[in-house]
């Protein structure tokens, strides 16, 4: 895979060695760099999902520059004021409609600093049937069939 990436990057002028680190590697090399400019990893490939189904722990977590390691995710050290201020107002709100246009304008911002390299935006297919209920496709892509029943 990580071969895979870096042949991908280099198709859109990235140059990356790469490295496969295990658990203890990546928490001295990424996680737990104190400051941005000691940052030995430039780029990191993982994956994320919002376990909580919520947009806060989507963005949070990776872009808030208060989440810069060795506090949360933040390994990309990216940083705009109205992204902190977009998160932290969805925080203070129990308005959805606020809370959801606070997001909208947090995710177009990153979209437009592009602090990652995005590579992959899925599209989640799935098809209903009147005869089944209780099957659901969660915020984070993954399905629940907790109570799935068909009628006959």
């Amino acid at each position: 895979m990580i071969q895979f990436v870096q042949q991908q990057l280099q198709q859109v002028g990235i140059k990356a060695t790469v490295q496969a680190l295990e658990a203890g590697q990546r928490v001295e090399k990424v996680e737990s760099v104190q400051k941005p400019e000691d940052a030995g990893v430039r780029i990191y490939y993982v994956g994320w999902s919002s376990s909580t189904g919520e947009s806060d722990w989507a963005l949070r977590p990776l872009l808030a520059s208060e989440s810069m390691p060795p506090k949360l995710l933040n390994t990309a050290y990216y940083k705009n004021d109205q992204v902190d201020a977009d998160i932290a107002g969805a925080l203070r709100t129990t308005d959805r409609g606020e809370k959801a246009r606070l997001y909208k304008d947090a995710q177009e911002h990153i979209w437009k600093d592009a602090p990652w390299a995005f590579l992959v935006t899925e599209k989640v297919l799935y098809a209903r049937s009147k005869r089944l209920t209780g099957a659901y496709v969660m915020p984070d892509g993954s399905f629940s069939f907790d109570d799935i029943d068909i009628k006959q």
